[in-house]
């Protein structure tokens, strides 16, 4: 059987850190094999939560990630949601009628039945078990109804939903590819409902009908999903169906180890590190190993590299921890893995959002190459590159700052003076950053100044900030006008 997988989101909000882990292993599984599928389909039955326009949104995520499913829910050219695929349609509610019809045979089998509890009644019946201490669970009140007092009642227009009819004393026994051998009770379950009064199926009566019909062969899910396993395998059995095999992932927790990732961590919705300059190959690799390891120290792969190590068998069982620190460093190491234009495509839409005067050409690719080294997202590029196009005000803070730990400004004042008068001796052909160097530190020596005292001031002058490319690095890509105005200002 050809590997399927598939991703099945409710279109109720954005593309988060945790689905978006769930895709990749989804991606990267499919395609241990040739002919494997990554299918993604849309659980929209519970309309009362549904969202416009998120189903959309999750598909330009992927796409710029560059995980865009095989088969299923897709968009057209226009943008819109469209469907490719036999085994359509892959959107629940214009699925009603097939879920209709299993729930038909399931109560024909006798392994569902209707319930016609008011929800006073099970209000009442949850308080009761609350007063006495009992796990909340259906009292199966109706399961005892006749067939023919169940059909009267329900062509009557009496309302109702179809519970499953959980077996009694039941051992269900499963392997799990992450977390091996379970058992699991039927009496420890609930008769859940598989049909809401307004025709529309729960979760679990949809999901195994659409995962038998769309032939899918591996579901892999987050472990808080491990709850309707039981359920899921019961509910096949009584169908006459053999089920998929179950991958249950590891839960992804905060940076502190101790709940689930959420927005109180940082930001998890995947929107939000397009629009802060993430890398989709940064982000890749980093929830890749999330809850997954290749057994070796490597930290960076390819994904053509992850396609061919990835395995489910070196999936975790235990908790995995993202670290939102370790991300930042990964993006780095992305990004100094960039052609320098590839960086300058990359900041200038950040430079031109803050209002700097920059466009593409020879000195945009000067800055990049500077600043590559230092990036860790693209969304830094206005704060740490604004004094490339932007000359420093002068302010008394900036005098502060161009003085050195322990320096006295008219120290400094001579020191500049001194400087501008070096770097003014030069012709623009010697304005290069070895020259400059050369120059410098003879001077620097000749005077019996250390380093500091004379290459502080002429870089906190000419940036403005505390921390920058180097003083010649500065001087040479600025170049020798704006480099003396700009020392010059901060004395005048």
């Amino acid at each position: 059987m050809p590997i399927r997988v598939r991703y099945a989101p409710s279109p109720t909000g954005d593309l988060h850190l945790g689905s978006l882990r769930t895709v990749i292993f989804d991606w990267l599984f499919a395609r241990q094999e040739a002919n494997g599928v990554f299918i993604m389909r849309l659980e929209d039955t519970d309309q009362s939560r549904l969202v416009e326009g998120s189903a959309e949104r999750q598909l330009e995520a992927m796409a710029w990630m560059g995980v865009l499913p095989d088969e299923g829910i897709c968009l057209d050219e226009q943008g819109s949601l469209t469907e490719k695929g036999s085994y359509g349609p892959y959107t629940q509610s214009k699925r009603l009628d097939i879920y209709h019809k299993y729930a038909e045979e399931l109560l024909a089998k006798g392994a569902a039945y209707r319930c016609f509890c008011t929800p006073e009644r099970l209000e009442a019946m949850r308080k009761e078990q609350q007063a006495n201490h009992q796990p909340p669970k259906y009292d199966r009140h109706c399961r005892n109804l006749s067939t023919e007092e169940s059909a009267k009642r329900a062509a009557a227009g009496e309302p109702f939903v179809i519970r499953h009819a959980i077996p009694d004393d039941q051992e269900i026994k499963v392997k799990d590819l992450v977390r091996d051998d379970l058992v699991f009770q039927s009496s420890e379950l609930d008769d859940y409902v598989l049909l809401k009064s307004d025709g529309f199926p729960t979760y679990q009566l949809a999901n195994v009908v659409d995962d038998h019909l769309m032939v899918i062969s591996h579901v892999l899910r987050g472990e808080e999903w491990l709850p309707s396993l039981p359920k899921n395998l019961l509910l096949y059995k009584a169908l006459g169906w053999q089920p998929p095999h179950y991958a249950h992932l590891p839960v992804i927790l905060g940076p502190d180890g101790k709940h689930k990732l959420s927005k109180r961590d940082g930001d998890v919705s995947l929107i939000g590190y397009k629009k802060k300059g993430y890398l989709p190959d940064a982000l890749f690799n980093m929830l890749a190993m999330t809850g997954w390891s290749p057994g070796t120290e490597e930290e960076f792969f390819t994904r053509e590299n992850l396609v061919k190590r990835f395995s489910l068998e070196r999936v975790q069982k235990a908790a995995a921890i993202f670290n939102f620190q370790r991300l930042e460093f990964v993006n780095g190491w992305y990004i100094r893995q960039m052609q320098v234009g590839d960086v300058a495509e990359h900041m200038l839409p950040y430079l031109q959002a803050a209002g700097l005067p920059v466009k593409p050409g020879n000195y945009l690719l000067t800055v990049a190459a500077a600043l590559q080294e230092r990036l860790k997202h693209f969304d830094e590029s206005a704060d740490i590159a604004w004094f490339f196009f932007k000359r420093p005000t002068v302010t008394p803070e900036l005098r502060t700052l161009v003085v050195p730990k322990h320096g006295e400004w008219n120290v400094t004042e001579k020191t500049l003076r001194e400087a501008i008068g070096v770097l003014t001796g030069l012709n623009d052909e010697q304005w290069t950053v070895d020259v400059l160097d050369e120059q410098l530190r003879l001077y620097i020596v000749m005077n019996n100044y250390k380093l500091g005292d004379v290459l502080w001031p002429i870089r906190a002058a000419l940036t403005g900030v505390p921390a920058s490319p180097g003083a010649f690095e500065m001087l040479a890509i600025l170049g020798k006008e704006e480099s003396l105005a700009r020392l010059q200002a901060v004395i005048s």
